[in-house]
């Protein structure tokens, strides 16, 4: 039995590339060789290709590059693993010198797999599309018009469907990641079947990225998205009821490798607390942040919020605004204890976040918001397709009672930065809130932001809003001011074909 895997030249090219397209730079060559193998497999597929490309067969030829890895350290003790995938596959037994031909066929046959697939997705995306697609059970065609398995449908274009204009029963359809920016304002009073149309865009966005794009939403009001196990089942959902269940978060938990990277998470939290809860002041600054570090300190690999309370309690000997902000994150186990286990990622998962029933929701809600911000921040710059200009969207996050933020200058410039920042990254925000008056108390501008705003049935006082969103006149806004409080359950008003049309909404 031969004890190595020998790769030809032309196999061998395709490996170095795709390396050096996933950033696997720092890895040994087994660690894509396995990943190849895998994508092989995935297809379902006999390992059989041919490449036509004459450039590449000539310098694939000239670097002469042909890898040998050891067949015991590709297999990393899980040969037995390896030989009951092959043997499952072919559903026969396999003896020791056709198991290692076959082994080596489904890598040389992943790697041509992803040396074309990687030409348009690279990167983490890419290894997260291949996990998604292993999830979801889909089988991929490995010939030549191959159509990538994390493709958002047959195009790079995301586009949605609103709803019917209502005098023209014209279909209304929004290309969302074609957008300056990809983001909702959707306003809309008790009864005015908000909530239907935006359960209906979250599926939408779902069903047309064959649930590559996710969603983080968080169910501030009564439960009722958390609670419809219809539309938890169509987007494939997670829902975390935070009353009942800690979240799967640690927020210190990704700053416990150097002291610099400890100083500069205990400022960010500051930050958070300083910036959701108005009566925290400079005291309290002071000591949570020294608090922070010294849990960190005591608390190896990292510590949570009881230990970090504990802390405090040390500083500090009376109750004050501080301790009153701990305690229910802590006695009422918001977050997951350094001992439970965690999420690594938040931004690709697909997830309702149930808040109505607990305290602090604000600032749990800016927590997370936190750490998916910080993921997307990590990941740089989503794929951006220039024949479509269209940019991938990674995840779309949505808050409801949104006017819970707007009002409040310090949240609503977070809300501001995030939302100028997040379209470049692949996140798109929906804003549900009320009125669109909710917009008018703001010290921030967010309608240059809200590429699609979407007016429901309300009682707003302001014309405001609508005179600059929808370019209308003084006089035109005042006589749309008063059909926004007459729409019927379902209506709403929207801009469509750059101008102000009333629609029939999907639900």
């Amino acid at each position: 039995m031969t004890d190595r895997i020998r790769l030809s030249d032309l196999a061998s090219y395709y490996l170095k590339n795709v390396k050096s397209r996933l950033n696997l730079f720092a890895q040994p060559n087994y660690v894509p060789m396995r990943i190849a193998f895998g994508r092989s497999i995935q297809t379902g597929r006999e390992p059989v290709f041919e490449e036509k490309d004459a450039e590449i067969l000539q310098k694939a030829k000239a670097e002469k590059g042909g890898e040998q890895p050891n067949l015991f350290i590709f297999e990393q003790q899980q040969g037995l693993y390896f030989r009951a995938i092959v043997a499952q596959r072919y559903q026969r037994s396999i003896n020791d010198e056709e198991y290692v031909d076959l082994l080596t066929r489904h890598v040389e046959h992943g790697l041509w797999l992803m040396y074309r697939e990687t030409e348009k997705l690279k990167g983490y995306d890419y290894l997260v599309a291949l996990a998604n697609n292993a999830r979801n059970h889909l089988m991929i065609s490995d010939s030549a018009e191959f159509t990538l398995p994390f493709a958002q449908s047959d195009s790079p274009i995301l586009s949605v469907r609103i709803g019917l204009q209502k005098d023209t029963k014209k279909e209304i359809e929004y290309a969302i990641n074609t957008a300056n920016n990809p983001h909702f304002g959707i306003m809309g009073g008790s009864g005015s079947g908000k909530t239907y149309f935006l359960k209906h865009l979250l599926r939408q966005v779902r069903q047309n990225t064959r649930y590559e794009t996710h969603f983080l939403i968080f169910d501030y009001a009564k439960g009722d998205i958390a609670g419809d196990r219809q539309f938890v089942n169509d987007t494939r959902a997670t829902v975390i009821d935070v009353k009942r269940q800690p979240l799967p978060l640690n927020i210190f938990a990704d700053a416990a490798h150097s002291e610099a990277e400890q100083r500069a998470k205990a400022e960010k939290i500051v930050g958070t607390f300083k910036n959701v809860e108005a009566s925290f002041g400079k005291v309290q600054e002071d000591t949570l942040y020294n608090a922070i570090l010294a849990a960190y300190q005591n608390n190896a690999p990292y510590p949570d919020f009881a230990t970090v309370r504990e802390e405090v309690q040390q500083i500090i000997r009376k109750p004050d605004t501080l301790t009153s902000i701990l305690r229910p994150l802590v006695e009422q186990h918001y977050f997951a204890s350094a001992q439970e286990p965690i999420w690594q990622t938040w931004w690709n998962r697909t997830t309702i976040v149930d808040l109505h029933q607990i305290e602090r929701k604000d600032l749990v809600c800016f927590l997370i918001l936190d750490k998916v911000f910080e993921e997307l921040k990590r990941l740089g710059d989503a794929p951006y397709d220039e024949q479509h200009g269209a940019r991938k969207i990674r995840t779309v996050v949505v808050i409801d009672e949104a006017h819970n933020f707007l009002g409040v200058p310090k949240r609503a410039k977070v809300l501001e930065t995030m939302i100028r920042e997040i379209r470049s990254m692949g996140g798109a925000v929906v804003l549900a809130s009320q009125s669109p008056d909710d917009y008018n108390t703001s010290n921030f501008d967010f309608l240059e932001l809200l590429e699609f705003p979407i007016v429901l049935g309300c009682k707003p006082q302001s014309h405001r809003f609508l005179e600059q969103k929808f370019s209308l006149s003084t006089a035109q806004a005042k006589d749309l001011l008063r059909e926004v409080g007459k729409l019927n359950r379902g209506e709403g008003y929207l801009l469509w074909e750059k101008k102000v049309a009333l629609g029939e909404l999907c639900k």
